[in-house]
């Protein structure tokens, strides 16, 4: 069974994708201690806002077609050839346009050099050829090589900073060669793909396949621009009414929340291909699992929270500069907002699997308008003021989300209420009234809540489990 397990290639991709992204992270994450070694946050904030920014032309130019082009090259490799250079115009374009549109906000609400707006165009359009290429190797389920090719950048990248990279170096220079290396990855991706032969099949007009793609893509789009506010504009915010000091604390946040956002991204990806599967089934179980299951999912990811935030301190104190230790509190914030996603992701897991796309649209539009004025607001304030806007706008939502999941479903979460009450008494007590002690009196509170948390939840769970 095991050896069968071993040769399954779902098995094997999924171990690629996981090693792979796994020990990049950990790799990403010294980097980061030696840059932030090298720069003040101001300039840090700086570099990390040049990358946001390049990133956030890419999603949008992206236009929502991913999953169609892994999906249709999955179902029908002849058409690889087609999609790569049709969907690569259409890409481009669209950067273009965005870059446009990017540069007259820039004129009136952002504070980019020239110079800077070019670089980072440069940026997304070589960022925009290596995703493409990337999908293609998705699309054929050979994981290995872009496990490889991920793991090679960020190796280069750990090079580059550690033994080229000094004190006083200009913030333009070190986004060049970050853009120089994300040149390599997508030639990278080019050699791999002419190696195993993918280029497969005819191309047709642009005209015939743009429309098909967009056909296909358009509510992805959609739902892409309603979160955008959430995803990708935290640090546009943040630009107008605030400092790159406090965008580099925002980001610095985020990456040291990034090993988290793993766990959570790999183990929702794991069971929604179980979840549809037992949705078309057996609803009755369905329903059992999700009863049970959901609750146990929220109880693992507070305490994960509730220790990152305990001890976030001490890490971020011995880790960083001082000059990065308003990040500490920026950072224990953001991962109960992490939290709060990672139980929305689970709904819209659970609603995907269900064939509820239309009732994920309806929420994803009830964050945007309830979410976006009060990140825009909070901003003013700072990375703490817009954590504190993330944790307050969201959870607000959420409290609707919920309900409505459940009444959707017809589904009764076991101890949900108890749960939710748990997670605020632990959100209190680590960021509130834990945040001065000292670390042995922590490490006491946090054997004896887990000391109590645990063993009931077992208790409590297990005769579930067994009926």
């Amino acid at each position: 069974m095991i050896k069968k397990l071993l040769g399954n290639i779902v098995f094997k991709n999924f171990s690629y994708l996981t090693i792979g992204t796994v020990i990049a992270q950990l790799i990403s994450l010294i980097t980061v201690l030696k840059i932030t070694n090298l720069l003040n946050p101001d300039d840090y904030g700086l570099f990390t806002f040049l990358i946001a920014q390049g990133m956030l032309l890419l999603k949008i130019g992206d236009l929502g077609n991913r999953n169609i082009v892994i999906r249709t090259i999955a179902r029908d490799p002849s058409q690889t050839n087609d999609l790569l250079v049709n969907g690569a115009i259409l890409r481009v374009l669209a950067l273009f346009v965005l870059f446009l549109i990017y540069s007259v906000y820039n004129q009136y609400f952002g504070s980019l050099s020239f110079n800077n707006l070019i670089l980072i165009f440069v940026f997304s359009l070589l960022s925009c050829f290596s995703n493409l290429f990337e999908l293609i190797f998705h699309g054929n389920q050979k994981m290995l090589p872009s496990a490889l090719i991920n793991l090679v950048y960020s190796v280069i990248w750990f090079a580059i900073v550690f033994f080229i990279l000094k004190k006083g170096v200009s913030i333009t220079f070190i986004f060049l060669l970050y853009i120089s290396i994300t040149l390599v990855k997508g030639t990278l991706y080019l050699v791999f793909i002419k190696y195993y032969k993918l280029f497969e099949g005819k191309v047709q007009s642009f005209k015939v396949s743009s429309k098909q793609i967009m056909e296909e893509s358009w509510p992805y789009f959609v739902m892409i621009l309603i979160l955008l506010p959430l995803t990708s504009l935290a640090n546009n915010f943040l630009d107008i009414n605030s400092t790159n000091d406090e965008i580099g604390y925002f980001n610095l946040s985020e990456r040291l929340l990034g090993p988290i956002s793993l766990v959570v991204g790999m183990s929702l990806s794991a069971i929604f291909p179980n979840l549809s599967a037992m949705w078309s089934k057996n609803k009755e179980k369905f329903h059992r699992y999700l009863s049970i299951g959901f609750g146990v999912y929220m109880l693992i990811s507070m305490l994960i929270c509730f220790i990152f935030t305990l001890f976030s301190k001490e890490i971020v104190i011995v880790l960083f500069p001082d000059g990065y230790l308003p990040a500490i509190k920026v950072s224990q914030l953001q991962v109960w907002y992490l939290f709060f996603t990672s139980v929305d992701s689970l709904v819209g897991v659970v609603l995907g699997a269900a064939n509820r796309e239309k009732l994920i649209l309806r929420f994803s539009v009830v964050y945007f308008l309830i979410c976006t004025p009060v990140l825009f607001y909070s901003s003013n304030f700072g990375a703490l003021g817009i954590s504190y806007g993330y944790v307050i706008s969201y959870g607000i939502c959420l409290i609707y989300v919920w309900l409505t999941f459940k009444k959707s479903l017809n589904i009764t979460i076991k101890y949900d209420f108890s749960i939710w009450l748990l997670a605020i008494i632990l959100f209190i007590i680590s960021y509130y009234l834990t945040s001065e002690i000292a670390l042995f009196y922590k490490l006491i509170i946090c054997v004896s809540i887990l000391g109590l948390i645990i063993p009931y939840s077992f208790k409590i769970y297990k005769p579930l489990l067994v009926k």
